[in-house]
């Protein structure tokens, strides 16, 4: 009897260790999910006041008399404006607090031409490159940072920004560190081809960079990551050059017609190549408007998909030879972008891929 009894207790001991061992990690990782309910919080009281519109209203164009930011940017109403049932988090814990503490907040991004270099060459330029350096997403963040540190009645929290070089693995950068080969002839942070490997410099958070209908190195983002509310919505049209041998009315007609090579940028890469499996598709990654441009020009494509419903003139962008286009055809399809933080559960590996950077930086993600 009592070793039956020694052995229950020692058994109950183990199970009380292994509890307190999980509400630890629960503690610890619970930072992450007031940091999410902070973003939310602050968002929504960003909205209502009118900041939000008064930003969207207030952006500098990147090249003038064009198209103005309220009429491609949506604001997707996933988290209404409602300060009553979106509370701040009572007792700030975990890395979180240190947040507060330190005032300063890790932000992830990826690195790109500075503004008076892209000039509106590049559909990125048109939510946070404007003329003089105005910035949309930029002053959405700051926002929300202000309204966190009123909340809290801290100093103004300091965003340190860290680059994601090129293979942009954004999703193991919140995980566990950059990694990667740096391309970007513009970058300030690496060398050009410089190898990049920091295990353990995480980001506590990624800016608008990805939309959530995306994957992520093998896992979709919802899966992978945590999100805030949707901060960024914007449509996706159909560009077709006046004179073109097809007739594309919908985006249905872009999907019965495989023949039609499709040219596109960053932004809009996974949904075309998802949505239009069956059509070639080109990807510019440095100035998407100036380089489809070029390649409709030159026979390379056909189409050019972006997320605007106007783009600036061939002439505006000095491209020899540019031909001018027909009104867009609206896809019926938005893609929105959150503040993407740390999920629990998911592991990411360097991978080796064949081709010319042979270096094991593509990394490949699971979540248990």
């Amino acid at each position: 009897m009592k070793k039956i009894t020694l052995v229950k207790s020692v058994f109950i001991v183990a199970l009380l260790s292994i509890s307190q061992v999980k509400a630890d990690q629960r503690y610890k990782n619970s930072g992450y999910d007031q940091l999410v309910d902070a973003f939310d919080a602050a968002w929504v009281r960003v909205v209502e006041s009118g900041k939000y519109r008064e930003i969207i209203l207030g952006f500098d164009e990147p090249v003038s008399g064009v198209v103005d930011a309220k009429e491609y940017i949506v604001n997707q109403a996933d988290c209404l404006p409602n300060p009553e049932v979106t509370p701040f988090p009572a007792k700030p814990r975990g890395r979180f607090a240190q947040i507060l503490k330190s005032g300063q907040i890790r932000r992830g991004y990826v690195g790109g031409a500075p503004w008076y270099i892209s000039s509106g060459r590049n559909t990125s330029d048109w939510f946070n490159s404007g003329m003089g350096g105005s910035n949309i997403l930029g002053n959405l963040l700051e926002a929300i940072l202000l309204e966190i540190s009123v909340h809290y009645n801290v100093e103004p929290i300091e965003i340190f920004s860290i680059e994601i070089p090129f293979p942009f693995n954004t999703t193991s950068a919140l995980q566990d560190g950059i990694f990667g080969t740096n391309l970007n002839p513009f970058s300030e942070s690496y060398e050009l081809f410089e190898f990049v490997s920091m295990p353990g410099v995480t980001v506590d958070f990624i800016d608008q960079i990805n939309a959530k209908g995306g994957e992520s190195e093998g896992l979709r983002r919802l899966k992978g990551r945590r999100e805030t509310c949707t901060v960024i919505s914007s449509g996706q049209y159909i560009h077709l050059p006046i004179g073109s041998p097809f007739t594309v009315r919908s985006i249905d007609d872009l999907i019965e017609n495989p023949e039609i090579k499709i040219c596109t940028g960053n932004l809009s890469t996974q949904t075309v190549n998802r949505y239009f499996s069956g059509n070639v598709v080109l990807t510019k990654r440095e100035f998407d408007i100036k380089e489809c441009y070029e390649a409709i020009r030159d026979g390379e494509a056909d189409v050019f998909f972006n997320s605007l419903p106007v783009n600036p003139s061939p002439e505006s962008l000095s491209i020899d030879g540019g031909l001018k286009y027909q009104p867009s055809i609206d896809t019926k399809i938005v893609a929105g972008t959150p503040y993407w933080f740390k999920e629990d559960g998911v592991f990411c590996e360097p991978v080796l891929v064949p081709g010319p950077f042979n270096f094991g930086t593509y990394r490949e993600c699971k979540k248990k």
